[in-house]
């Protein structure tokens, strides 16, 4: 799944494609990427500019916001007209001269969200998000308070979007690796150092996964990652294997070594968390 790094990145790659080009049609070709009741016609408007709040993309004209969520497997990408709408395309807009930015969704998971709001409105769902980590307000007093409001395990805290908004699974595995965080501690447990060292560790990771993602071709392949992935690969600091644990359909990665004292912990459909 796209997460703020990447996400930042198809920001800036997109714009220049659609600030100052007018509308001429935007279709939804799958209707259940549609969440939200829209009958209204968004050609003849201008785009303004393409924000991202959390993981959203929105794409701001001059009366109406697009709210794009990708998902797992959806995409977005500017293409020109010669090239064939294909299968896997959920919904497109046409723009000047017939180019098109296009929404893709591959596999058989169909989760993609679109929703057409009126630019006055403030939907639901963004005002819900919680605080975008590179932003000037998640400063060390804040995150601190944040950590200990929550009473949250630190992967599951970092997850939630409702609190800090745009960070999911694997660049939380990066941050908390960098660190030197057990995934399962205890949000409020934390010391006024590792509180300093967890900021750190976001502003870093983040700024240097955009870094690393806009010089990449393929967004979602991440191969510059420290450890998310590299299951039984030497950890990069300190040599020790990578390890992992499955959860609601998704793998978390770890070093032993380097954030639980050399515990292994134990996969959670089969025992207990260490703690």
């Amino acid at each position: 799944m796209p997460e703020l790094p990447e996400l930042e990145v198809i920001r800036q790659r997109l714009r220049q494609h659609f600030v100052h080009k007018v509308i001429r049609d935007f279709t939804i070709l799958k209707p259940y990427v549609l969440k939200n009741y829209f009958r209204g016609d968004l050609s003849g408007e201008e785009g303004e500019d393409i924000a991202r709040r959390g993981k959203y993309l929105i794409f701001q004209m001059t009366s109406h916001n697009v709210y794009v969520h990708l998902k797992l497997r959806g995409s977005v990408d500017h293409v020109m007209p010669s090239k064939k709408i294909g299968k896997s395309v959920n919904a497109v807009f046409v723009l000047d001269e017939g180019k098109r930015i296009e929404f893709r969704e591959t596999g058989t998971n169909k989760r993609m969200s679109i929703y057409v709001r009126n630019r006055r409105e403030s939907p639901e769902f963004i005002q819900k998000l919680g605080i975008e980590p590179l932003s000037d307000e998640l400063t060390v007093e804040e995150l601190g308070r944040l950590l200990r409001r929550e009473r949250k395990q630190l992967k599951s805290f970092l997850c939630r979007q409702g609190t800090i908004a745009g960070i999911g699974n694997a660049y939380s595995d990066e941050i908390l690796w960098k660190a030197r965080l057990a995934p399962f501690k205890l949000s409020f447990h934390l010391t006024a150092q590792e509180v300093l060292n967890l900021h750190s560790a976001i502003l870093h990771v983040l700024y240097w996964g955009i870094k690393e993602a806009s010089c990449s071709k393929r967004l979602g392949k991440r191969d510059f990652l420290m450890i998310h992935g590299r299951r039984n690969s030497p950890c990069p600091r300190c040599g020790d294997n990578i390890r992992t644990v499955s959860f609601s359909n998704r793998d978390m990665f770890y070093c032993p070594n380097c954030q639980t004292g050399g515990k292994i912990l134990r996969d959670r459909r089969m025992s207990k968390f260490y703690r």
